[in-house]
């Protein structure tokens, strides 16, 4: 039986090793939404920043919602990790100049005083975790899920996402 220990470990160590996330946001009419990001690091409390447009679609759909998730693939390995949970936008000066890294200059040549770059905030508050490589792969006789933990309070259980069961 895989521990709760041994999934977060495994998905912080899938997340380190991807250098592009997919964000996914979904419109007001339930269409999905997805782009490529370059987060910060995940954070001890599974948060993570990106800088990002204003006026981009993803905005919009977070003012909507409140919700995106983060999906990192890792083809080397046959894992991929999706993260589920809450954004907030965040505009202070303050907080965009201490965490600026030049480089973005490339996508946001205004820099971090620009109103338009905008910092986005994202928790986690669900992780769905695959690795063929770690064996956190299902019984292909049983249906096919991945390992999902779910935050409860300032922990993590684990919890079971089935598709069709077979006989």
């Amino acid at each position: 039986m895989i521990e709760v220990d041994e999934l977060l470990r495994t998905a912080r160590e899938i997340v380190g090793k991807v250098t592009f996330a997919v964000s996914i946001t979904n419109g007001a009419d339930g269409t999905a939404s997805a782009r490529i990001v370059q987060t910060s690091p995940l954070s001890e409390t599974w948060t993570l920043r990106f800088m990002t447009d204003r006026r981009s679609r993803k905005i919009a759909e977070i003012e909507r919602s409140g919700r995106m998730t983060m999906l990192y693939q890792l083809d080397r390995d046959g894992a991929y990790v999706t993260l589920v949970g809450t954004a907030r936008i965040n505009d202070n000066v303050e907080t965009k100049r201490a965490i600026w890294n030049p480089a973005s200059l490339k996508w946001h040549p205004g820099g971090p005083d620009d109103p338009n770059v905008v910092l986005i905030e994202f928790t986690t508050d669900r992780i769905e975790l695959w690795s063929s490589l770690q064996g956190i792969v299902p019984d292909p006789r049983h249906g096919l899920w991945a390992a999902v933990l779910t935050r409860e309070a300032a922990s993590w259980r684990i919890s079971e996402t089935r598709s069709i069961e077979t006989a």
